[in-house]
Parts: C-alpha cells; structure tokens; sequence
C-alpha cells in the first residue's frame, strides 16, 4: 500500500528510492528527438488517448491490463506535472512493457504532441482514421445497395421474359387454331363457292348439260 500514491502518477523525484537509479539510466539511454518537445496536457483530449494506451498495452503484453493503464494515465493525469517527461514515463513503464517500451512511448509522444496542436485536443492520425473509416463505410454501402440494385433489375429482366413467353406462346396458339379453322371452312366455302359460280355462271347453247 506504501507504493499507492506512486501507482497514482506520483513523479520519482518525490519517492527517493527511484531518484538514483533513474538519474543514471536517463544518462545512459537514448530517446526519440520528439521527447524534447513538451506537451502541454491542458490541451489534450485525453478522453481520446486512453482507449488508444488501453489497445496498444493490450497488444505488447498480449492481454488487457488495467493496471498499466491506469498507471500510464497517472503519469499523464498527475496534476503537479502539466507538461509530463517522456523520458522518466519510459523509464517508469519498462518494468511493466519492457523492451516495448520505447515503441510504445514514442507512439504516445507523437499523438500528444499531435493533440495540443488540435483545438478539440485530438490527434490529427485518429482523424484520419476515422475518416479513413467512415470512407471504407460508405464505399461498403455503395457496393451493397449497388448489388441490390443489380438483383433488382436481374429480377425485373427474369419477370418481363417470363411474361412476354405467355404472351408470345399464348398468341401464337390462338393464331394457329384461327388459322386451322378459318382455312378449313374458308376453303370449304371458297370451293363450294367456285362450283357454284362455274356450274351456274356457264352457258350451254346446246341444251345437252341443262
């Protein structure tokens, strides 16, 4: 319990069993050239930065831990310190990410140094991110409303076809059986009609077929 207020966002050099040690792995490791520039935590959103650290420690560690979460949200959040070093969070956090410590402060500096530069306190990259997300969105719309669109018209093709064969076949019976019948008695007619106009339309001057 003695180490409570350490885990809240104690800085070391209010805890003097850090203060040594820290001192010489500050002069003897190497940082990023952005951990020279400060950020001002007054105009970070840091509403937005904690479900990035809460993913990011997830996938070094390779499980959600809520310890260093919280922790790491202390260093930012400790109210003696607006403008937080880099340099001892790194050294702060290795004991809980060890060699992926550096990467993963290096991607936290950046998107804080991103966020004060912002007048919602955001970082330009999830901006992007989430217009990159909402494009992917809506091209997935289109295509699915494009698809049925194709499904639709497929379906109105297949439904005119299939009318248009009863029509054609329903017709071309009719015709048929029209035709049957009328040439039937039309040619009947049309032969009795002939006889009957050669048998009485004929004159026979000799009497012999009268």
């Amino acid at each position: 319990m003695a180490d409570a207020g350490f885990f809240k966002g104690t800085s070391t050099d209010q805890d003097r069993r850090f203060s040594d040690k820290e001192l010489k792995l500050l002069k003897s490791m190497k940082f990023p050239p952005e951990f020279d520039k400060k950020v001002d935590m007054k105009k970070v959103n840091l509403q937005v930065i904690k479900p990035w650290i809460a993913k990011k420690v997830t996938e070094l560690v390779g499980f959600e831990d809520e310890v260093v979460v919280e922790y790491a949200m202390g260093l930012l959040e400790d109210p003696n310190y607006t403008t937080p070093d880099p340099k001892k969070m790194q050294i702060n956090l290795t004991g809980f990410l060890t060699s992926s410590t550096p990467t993963f402060m290096t991607a936290l500096w950046k998107l804080l140094l991103e966020a004060q530069e912002s007048l919602a306190g955001v970082p330009q990259t999830f901006v992007e991110e989430k217009k990159e997300e909402m494009r992917k969105a809506q091209e997935s719309d289109q295509r699915a409303f494009g698809e049925r669109d194709r499904r639709a018209r497929l379906d109105e093709i297949r439904d005119n076809e299939r009318g248009g064969y009863g029509d054609r076949g329903g017709r071309g019976r009719g015709r048929g059986r029209g035709r049957g019948r009328g040439g039937f008695e039309g040619g009947g007619r049309g032969r009795d009609n002939g006889w009957g106009r050669r048998g009485g339309g004929v004159s026979d001057p000799s009497g012999i077929f009268d």
